[in-house]
């Protein structure tokens, strides 16, 4: 199976002024020349301890931050050299859904216009067209059509994040980063959500990066996982094998830390 996405040699340093000295600033080397493959129809499961570097490398294989070298291919095309049409037309196959749905949401914008400014965005000039695509990511997504005239803060955390998931697939994308889209839920209500995205990817034959911290909720849902650890993946692997066997110490010291019941 052909790889969807491929990042290569990835590295990303954030610099920060420091306002003591103007000849001096400070840095962190938040991606150290990490490299790795998705392929069509798979989830890939990131994990580490925060501040490893998962959201980085995230928001840089959208491109939403840019990477100080190295390079993202998606369907063998470097994304970083893209030009505004070829960046458009990327944003439409690739999105996000954000860990938290309290923030994530507008909370002054109704569901409806939430779901609808993409569409607007990228000009999908037929209003009826719009309303068909948005009650059928309300279908898919297991919400209310009688919800759409209200706002975030009406909903509960569960539904928020359905919202956002439904703000995701919008557009009909094929590549989606979740990143921690569970980690703000109540453990009950991550079990639903969990299944959603799997069966929404069995559905519509989505690829996710799922970046999360919790092994347990990668072993259920993921194909592959890489290991990451200050800015570098330390293993990388096919799930099972990666729990049976791992290789890395760090690997090891995160596997040994999983509560066993």
């Amino acid at each position: 199976m052909e790889n969807l996405i491929e990042v290569r040699n990835l590295t990303k340093i954030y610099t920060a002024e420091n306002i003591f000295s103007k000849e001096e600033n400070f840095s962190t080397l938040a991606l150290n020349n990490v490299s790795l493959s998705i392929k069509k129809g798979e989830i890939l499961g990131l994990v580490g301890e925060s501040g490893s570097g998962k959201s980085t490398l995230g928001n840089c294989v959208l491109r939403l931050l840019q990477p100080t070298r190295g390079e993202i291919l998606y369907k063998g095309e470097n994304i970083m050299s893209f030009d505004k049409k070829k960046l458009i037309n990327f944003r439409r196959s690739a999105q996000i859904i954000f860990q938290n749905p309290y923030s994530s949401l507008n909370p002054k914008m109704k569901i409806k216009d939430i779901l609808e400014e993409p569409l607007i965005i990228h000009k999908m000039e037929n209003k009826k067209e719009r309303e068909e695509r948005i009650f059928k990511v309300i279908e898919l997504t297991g919400l209310n059509k009688d919800g759409l005239n209200r706002f975030p803060h009406e909903f509960s955390g569960g539904q928020r994040q359905r919202i956002a998931i439904a703000r995701a697939l919008v557009l009909e994308p094929e590549f989606i980063v979740a990143d921690e889209p569970v980690s703000a839920l109540d453990v009950s209500i991550q079990a639903q959500i969990l299944n959603l995205l799997k069966d929404l990817k069995e559905e519509l034959n989505l690829t996710y990066l799922f970046i999360s911290h919790d092994l347990n909720v990668v072993r259920y849902l993921c194909n592959n996982v890489a290991i990451m650890n200050r800015g570098e993946i330390v293993e990388y692997g096919e799930i099972e094998s990666i729990f049976n066997n791992p290789q890395n110490e760090y690997t090891k010291t995160l596997l040994s830390a999983i509560p066993v019941i």
